[in-house]
Formats: C-alpha cells, sequence, structure tokens
C-alpha cells in the first residue's frame, strides 16, 4: 500500500490536494505484554485517548510507512471516519464539486492504480472544460515528480 500512495501522491500532487487521513486504530493493542511476558512490539498503536496522542500517532505512522504526503487527523468523535466510512488503507477521490468518484475500503483496499485512474478521468474533464487549474509549484504534469514534499505536521481536517 504505502509504496503505491506515496508515487500516487508524487504523481499528482501538483494538480490536486492530496491527504492521508488519520482516523481510529483499527486494530489498538491491548495494554501490557504478550502472554509469554514479552513486552509488546513498538510498531503495535494503543487507542488513542487525546487529540494529541491521536496526532502523533499519525506522524508515527507516515514515519513508519515511510509516507512524504501531508498528513490530516480525524477528531476524536471520528466525524471522518464516519461521514467516508473509514477504513484502515482506504481511499476516496473526492473531486471539485465534492463529489466521491472512487473509494475503496480497508486493510487491502487502498487501490492506488484504480484512484489513479479517477484522477486522470477528473483531470481530463478539467482539462476539457478549461478548468485545470494551474500547477502550484513547478509545473510539472501528473507522472513527472517534483515539487515539495509533506512536512508530517498532523492538521485536524475541518468539519
Amino acid at each position: 500500500m504505502a509504496p503505491g500512495l506515496e508515487a500516487l501522491y508524487k504523481a499528482y500532487r501538483q494538480h490536486v490536494a492530496f491527504f492521508l487521513v488519520y482516523v481510529r486504530e483499527a486494530h489498538p493493542v491491548r495494554e501490557g505484554t504478550e502472554s509469554d511476558g514479552s513486552p509488546r512490539s513498538p510498531r503495535e498503536i494503543a487507542q488513542p485517548k487525546t487529540f494529541p496522542e491521536r496526532a502523533q500517532a499519525a506522524v508515527d505512522c507516515l514515519r513508519g510507512l515511510n509516507l512524504s504526503l501531508p498528513v490530516l487527523v480525524d477528531r476524536m468523535d471520528d466525524a471522518v471516519r464516519k461521514a467516508y466510512g473509514g477504513w484502515p488503507a482506504g481511499t476516496a477521490v473526492v473531486d471539485t464539486d465534492g463529489k466521491i468518484r472512487f473509494h475503496s475500503r480497508g486493510p487491502q483496499g487502498a487501490k492506488p492504480e484504480e484512484a489513479r485512474k479517477a484522477l486522470d478521468t477528473i483531470l481530463g474533464e478539467l482539462k476539457a472544460a478549461g478548468r485545470l487549474p494551474a500547477p502550484e509549484t513547478d509545473g510539472e504534469v501528473p507522472g513527472e515528480g517534483g515539487g515539495a514534499a509533506g512536512d508530517g505536521t498532523p492538521s485536524t481536517p475541518g468539519p
């Protein structure tokens, strides 16, 4: 999932707003140790109880998956997860009118190639209608890379 998602981000970041939206942990670890007394793996994440804990988990997720895309962190009331049916590794492509044009559900559901097709369709429609905005940084087109990466600083999606 992660390499395909990172490649998609790098290919399209000049033309689309692209974010990883971090939602609640689907399979949080239990507190304590394994049944044999050994400590739990540091890669396992407990369910965050506060927004700062969730934001830190989001940063840890980006680092652990070696992703550079910007991250938004769902509020503690899980508004985004509830609105989009968020599952781990799910992908949503939302067009400029707010319509969901592609949606996959995880955990094996990122489907970056299918998301790429949806993005190409939307960009083609915008170009045909004369509504394709100019690239935000260096003028590159999808698939050619370049531009600035996300800084890994989490923020909260709007209401």
